[in-house]
């Protein structure tokens, strides 16, 4: 199936919203960012072309690339520090708007697809605790530290300014071990960390969730979301057929939906949809096939089920065949793959 990821990587196309403040960072750190752009067919005239798009291979190698010349694990970090609310466009005027922190997450959680396309939120209830996870939507690989930790800082950083400083955090859980830097980790969070979590998260009280915030603005709201909603409009027409069945089954609870579901979802024959993918040069069955991976190797990396409860999460009635699609996948059964890599997760 490694054919399947490498087709989502050319062909899944990202905002170049945020390249800018990368770009503002290795300044920062003495290095020439007009080369670092050159050098992926890049330039500082065409970061402010808010249109432009760079896919998801491309969009690795520039993060891999900058994290070589700062030789800096913490890049993310240095970066999200320069990321205020404003540079989400209408998303953060919607976020300064709302009326409390619910609707402030709910907003976020619905139009975060307009500015980042490679994490989704999902939100855990846990006693009176509301966890708000980050989830990255496709394999991130080797920037997928980098990326989260960048994402949680973004996000505690929006929940901070629209609650002047006074958000109700519980924690902040990040899915990795202790780093080198984690100084500056705490210097950034002003809230207890959690480290080797399952999932990078942020707790909040849910008993606050509804104060009202001191700069919410009914008018401004409307206006903010109408236009948010407009950009996700645009946004889902841009999108291959593909790209949003992948994003349908991964928000999915309970289970991957069959063809006719998606189907019925997407308002469309099953020999329609089946034509669509086609011309993408794909089919339903390889886009389930390619979720069930990464959520496999997501849940072997990241949670305590046990092997059997990922099969059947994944829908698979029976577990040997998980065992033999897993092995056919990465070379190694799913049990030899956690053992290997139990350091990942608590």
């Amino acid at each position: 199936m490694k054919r399947t990821h490498k087709v989502d990587e050319q062909k899944l196309l990202l905002p170049i919203y945020y390249i800018g403040q990368i770009a503002e960072e290795l300044e920062t750190q003495g290095i020439n960012s007009q080369n670092w752009l050159v050098k992926h067919g890049l330039n500082k005239e065409r970061l402010t072309d808010q249109s432009y798009t760079i896919t998801l291979y491309a969009y690795k190698l520039l993060i891999l690339d900058a994290l070589s010349l700062t030789k800096h694990p913490s890049l993310g970090l240095l970066v999200a520090k320069r990321i205020g609310l404003t540079a989400h466009g209408m998303l953060g005027y919607a976020v300064i708007a709302s009326s409390c922190l619910r609707e402030t997450i709910e907003i976020i959680g619905r139009y975060l697809n307009t500015r980042q396309p490679l994490i989704r939120l999902e939100l855990s209830h846990e006693g009176t605790v509301l966890a708000v996870q980050l989830h990255p939507c496709y394999p991130l690989d080797k920037i997928e530290g980098p990326f989260l930790e960048s994402s949680i800082l973004v996000l505690y950083n929006m929940l901070m300014q629209v609650t002047q400083g006074a958000p109700p955090i519980t924690h902040i859980y990040l899915p990795f071990p202790k780093p080198d830097y984690a100084d500056l980790l705490s210097e950034l969070f002003d809230f207890e960390i959690v480290f080797n979590s399952n999932v990078a998260s942020i707790g909040l009280k849910n008993s606050e969730l509804d104060t009202p915030l001191a700069m919410a603005d009914k008018n401004s709201l409307h206006q903010a979301k109408q236009i948010c909603e407009q950009e996700l409009e645009k946004l889902q027409l841009a999108e291959l057929l593909q790209t949003r069945i992948r994003k349908y089954l991964l928000s999915s609870k309970e289970g991957f939906p069959s063809l006719e579901q998606a189907s019925r979802y997407f308002n469309m024959s099953t020999r329609t949809l089946h034509r669509q993918l086609k011309k993408e040069g794909c089919s339903f069955s390889d886009i389930l096939t390619s979720v069930r991976k990464f959520a496999a190797i997501t849940l072997l990396d990241n949670s305590a089920m046990t092997v059997q409860e990922i099969s059947l999460r994944l829908g698979y009635s029976d577990i040997a065949n998980f065992r033999k699609a897993f092995k056919q996948w990465t070379g190694t059964p799913p049990s030899d793959y956690r053992n290997k890599n139990s350091s990942t997760f608590r």
